[in-house]
């Protein structure tokens, strides 16, 4: 039966009840189990709570290769700013602010990159990078890689539109690969406070401008960042290594004819 014809049932069954007893129908008493009871015919809905048991660091925003209309490698790329160091992060917001007012979007290419993804692209070739793993200021998330997007298509050819972008970066005190010749790499934006990849690789990061005022919790940030580098650092040289093991075969090579004169 319906819960509504229940109800009404349960009501009547209490009026002819009351009518038969001395007790008042509406007494404070009988009110409250009526209340009591009419709640009991409502079933409360089910919270849908899905715990999150995902990690962090496992919820880094990723992008394939060509995904920006270029090869850059098997391994998938981390695009996500929360992988940057906080300091630099917040730079690189700037500038994607800065070049948006000047009319030019900027995609996020690549943030923070693993020794793994590094040594791949050293494989690819010196068109690539120059630096092995453990030398580019991508593996401190002190670097980031971007693209300007006109008419929803990646632009990697457009010099003028690389001089603003690369203008308004150094314009904030940052370092760019439009500068260099070898390779020349205007997508690429870094900072590292004068210290050198040696340095870093020796466990020291650049200090921070002000940091006890802007960034009172940045050794706490950095330790927990630390932590989820090395979690990737993990999941990609598994990639790494596994790619590496699948050697092509090598093509039958064919016997060139004997010329004969």
């Amino acid at each position: 039966m319906h819960r509504l014809g229940l109800t009404a049932l349960f009501f009547g069954f209490v009026l002819f009840a009351n009518a038969q007893n001395s007790v008042p129908p509406w007494s404070e008493e009988r009110s409250n189990v009526v209340d009591e009871l009419s709640r009991s015919f409502v079933v409360p809905p089910i919270a849908e709570t899905v715990p999150d048991t995902i990690d962090p660091w496992a919820r880094w925003k990723t992008v394939s290769n060509y995904s920006f209309g270029k090869n850059r490698g098997d391994i998938a790329m981390i695009c996500d700013l929360s992988a940057l160091h906080p300091y630099f992060r917040d730079q690189v917001i700037e500038l994607i602010a800065n070049c948006k007012a000047k009319g030019i979007e900027l995609a996020v290419v690549e943030t923070y990159r693993t020794v793994a993804k590094q040594n791949e692209y050293k494989q690819l070739g010196k068109i690539y990078t120059r630096s092995s793993g453990g030398r580019s200021r991508h593996q401190y998330g002190l670097a980031v890689d971007v693209v300007p997007v006109i008419d929803s298509v990646p632009s990697w050819h457009n010099e003028a539109v690389w001089r603003k972008v690369g203008a308004v970066g150094e314009k904030l005190g940052l370092r760019w690969g439009g500068r260099w010749r070898h390779p020349y790499d205007p997508g690429h934006f870094e900072w590292s406070g004068g210290m050198s990849s040696a340095s870093m690789e020796a466990g020291h990061l650049p200090r921070v401008p002000n940091a006890t005022v802007n960034y009172p919790c940045l050794s706490d940030d950095l330790k927990t960042l630390q932590e989820h580098w090395g979690r990737w650092e993990t999941e990609q040289q598994g990639v790494f290594v596994a790619k590496a093991e699948v050697k092509p075969v090598p093509k039958p090579r064919t016997r060139q004819p004997v010329k004969t004169r």
